[in-house]
């Protein structure tokens, strides 16, 4: 229900937690009560049963340790001190892969699956950090372990460390993102790994990176934290990030927020990491951590020590071209989750509209009516969506399609019986999913996306004569 209620009137159901702060000051915590309450009659079951007794652990498998030779033992002993994690059970360990970005394919992903399965507990943790962990591998496994990794490119040492770098996507793929943040993150994580190597050991540091302010990177939670942002110079955009200094956990379930420094320039961040870190170095007391370093100089010592980073009186071609890029910087909003592939978005919504119903037929065929009903709800708002973009009516929520396709394209569709499109389409939260409503609403959806596509053609049709 209440991603739901993100779909109507926020944004990505992926960007669910990151949007919801913002609704709620938006409407006011009541009135986002009252959407959730709203829903509660298309949920399908009330309370869901867990018997925590038929929950089976993880069993980690029982084998000898294959004879092995490690060719290069400095690498092994540096890997080995920041990537095995002693577990409490005796004779265990965890085993952190460092994954930069997050991004590893298929080919590797099955070769590791096949690892897991036959010599560790047949799980794996894919963790907040982008990384991945292998718990339950027996001690006397771990030379085994690093030579099969090693073939897979996943002995990279500095798991969970102050050089392993959190990013979001950025504008690799997101259409709210500013900057380009999986770039930075691999030219911060390079200097922090070869100008700073000490740091490999640190897990106290954590730097997050966010393509814009929406803190899908974490960058609120960081000991040091960016996120995307843009600046007018001269006439000309370019590409900034914002600092932020001073968030992070506390333990015990408590954390704090990173408190906003200075806005940069973007190609200036490896600055702010050398001017940050070298002063840290410099100015630090005995095993002081860097919040407490923070803490004591405060926030305005931190604005004072960057600003002549912020300066744009000095600025160079190249500041202009994001990090990663060829072309000068310049913002835009785009038109789907990758904003930078131009495509017929009306054809292409009628398309997954039909797929929805396809998927509501087959929810059907297996008794799950709440599925069938909301893939048919899904239908309905694509195939809105696109007459409404086809108009060129700008469409951000679901709920302002409702809305904006009562007010401009109701009266071509005869069979709402005089309800308006509001009315019909949001049956969905109106009563309790069950065979009867799946399949009128099915069959009632499925008509409205037909005569959709037909409209459309009769559109396109008058363009073209």
């Amino acid at each position: 229900g209440v991603l739901r209620i993100f779909d109507r009137y926020g944004e990505r159901k992926s960007r669910a937690k990151a949007r919801m702060k913002f609704l709620i000051k938006d409407i006011g915590l009541e009135a986002f009560r009252e959407l959730v309450s709203a829903e509660q009659n298309a949920i399908e079951f009330d309370v869901v049963a867990i018997n925590a007794n038929t929950f089976e652990a993880s069993k980690p498998v029982s084998v000898n340790m294959p004879i092995v030779e490690i060719k290069d033992q400095i690498a092994f002993s540096l890997w080995k001190s920041t990537n095995i994690i002693p577990q409490k059970q005796e004779g265990y360990v965890a085993i952190g892969i460092k994954v930069l970005l997050g991004d590893f394919y298929t080919d590797k992903a099955r070769l590791l699956a096949d690892l897991v399965e036959k010599y560790a507990a047949g799980e794996i943790r894919l963790t907040l950090r982008q990384n991945i962990l292998i718990p339950f591998v027996k001690e006397d496994l771990i030379p085994f372990f690093y030579t099969e990794l090693d073939k897979l490119g996943f002995v990279e040492a500095g798991y969970n460390k102050a050089v392993d770098i959190t990013a979001c996507p950025g504008t690799d793929t997101c259409n709210l993102g500013i900057s380009d943040s999986t770039n930075v993150a691999k030219v911060i994580e390079s200097v922090v790994r070869d100008e700073y190597p000490e740091l490999i050991y640190n897990q106290e540091i954590k730097i997050k990176i966010s393509g814009c302010m929406n803190s899908c990177g974490q960058h609120g939670l960081a000991h040091i934290g960016f996120h995307g942002s843009s600046q007018k110079v001269d006439g000309k955009t370019l590409p900034a990030l914002q600092v932020l200094l001073g968030g992070g956990r506390l333990g015990n379930g408590a954390g704090r927020i990173a408190e906003k420094v200075i806005k940069v320039p973007s190609k200036r961040v490896l600055d702010v990491i050398r001017f940050l870190l070298n002063d840290y170095q410099e100015n630090q007391l005995d095993d002081e951590l860097f919040n407490e370093y923070y803490d004591r100089f405060g926030n305005k010592y931190f604005y004072d020590l960057l600003k002549p980073l912020a300066d744009t009186t000095t600025l160079k071609p190249e500041d202009f071209v994001d990090w990663g890029h060829e072309e000068h910087f310049k913002t835009e909003i785009g038109v789907g989750e990758c904003a930078g592939v131009m495509i017929d978005l009306v054809g292409t919504l009628l398309f997954d509209a039909e797929e929805k119903l396809d998927n509501a037929f087959k929810s059907l065929a297996d008794n799950r009516y709440a599925d069938a009903i909301y893939h048919s709800y899904s239908a309905g708002i694509h195939a809105a969506k696109a007459l409404l973009l086809d108009q060129k009516v700008k469409c951000n929520t679901q709920q302002g399609i409702i809305d904006d396709f009562d007010s401009i394209k109701a009266d071509k569709f005869s069979f709402f019986k005089g309800d308006s499109f509001k009315d019909f389409i949001l049956r969905i939260n109106k009563y309790k999913p069950n065979k009867e409503l799946g399949e009128a609403y099915y069959i009632e959806l499925k008509s409205f996306v037909e005569q959709a596509k037909e409209l459309r053609n009769q559109i396109q049709l008058q363009k073209e004569n």
